[in-house]
């Protein structure tokens, strides 16, 4: 496949580091000029759109290569290519995962927000309300981020790839790539599904379910894959190899 699969998250996070790298240099500039200390907020939010930048970049350019890796794989578990009629089904559900995993997260991140909004100023005595502006600006950066990713994710979903190529480590499906063997990652689930098994879906499915590191959290991520009729057998074959590193992450937990 010779298209960037992640070319825009890469490209806005340049932007974010630029935008940061503006911010910070701001600060600098104002809090030296007029002696107000306030200025330190903005030098504060700009340095963490600078790692939010950096580490957006870092992301989907280790998962761009892991596409390309996983897509060039010439013994995948699973590869084939979704008819249209049954793609529209699988991103109906598939989006609805993505925004619940998406609304937790952010749940998350608002409620640390809120506790260094609220116990920063009486926790430092000098110019403590920063802290304050700091929970209220990186809320606002962080909400915006969720809804821009997940409507990004979404919108990326609907006219997505219909190609499927699922490996042992990875999964790249509706034009996402998932990836469970890393070191911040780890398989938990893996469930086959006949026809309408899985809510009413009209094709057999499979259903895998694995942890990534996220910000300060470990998220779980649901992938689900539609089954085309003729691929169940292979499907299910598919299903016992991960099942089998699903069982080894388990023993390795105890």
């Amino acid at each position: 496949m010779s298209k960037k699969v992640y070319g825009k998250p890469i490209k806005t996070g340049w932007v974010l580091t630029l935008l940061g790298i503006v911010g910070i240099v701001a600060g600098i500039h104002f809090a030296g000029s007029t002696g107000n200390s306030g200025f330190f907020a903005l030098m504060a939010l700009g340095g963490l759109l600078v790692i939010s930048g950096i580490v957006t970049v870092g992301v989907y350019a280790v998962m761009e290569m892991g596409v390309s890796r996983a897509l060039k794989d010439s013994a995948p578990l699973l590869r084939f290519t979704i008819a249209a009629q049954d793609y529209a089904a699988y991103a109906a559900q598939q989006a609805q995962e993505i925004r619940s995993t998406n609304k937790i997260s952010l749940i998350i991140a608002l409620v640390f927000c809120g506790l260094v909004a609220v116990i920063g100023p009486f926790s430092v005595k000098h110019d403590g309300i920063i802290f304050a502006f700091v929970g209220v600006g990186l809320a606002l950066i962080l909400t915006f981020f969720a809804w821009s990713i997940t409507a990004y994710r979404v919108n990326k979903l609907m006219k997505g790839d219909k190609e499927v190529v699922l490996t042992s480590g990875s999964a790249y499906v509706g034009g996402e790539f998932h990836v469970w063997k890393l070191p911040a990652s780890f398989l938990s689930e893996v469930v086959y599904f006949g026809a309408g098994e899985y809510e009413e879906s009209p094709t057999a499915l499979i259903r895998i379910t694995y942890n990534a590191f996220t910000r300060t959290i470990v998220t779980p991520y649901t992938v689900l894959i539609p089954v085309p009729q003729g691929m169940e057998e292979k499907a299910k074959a598919a299903v016992h190899i991960l099942k089998g590193d699903v069982k080894k992450v388990e023993e390795g937990n105890k």
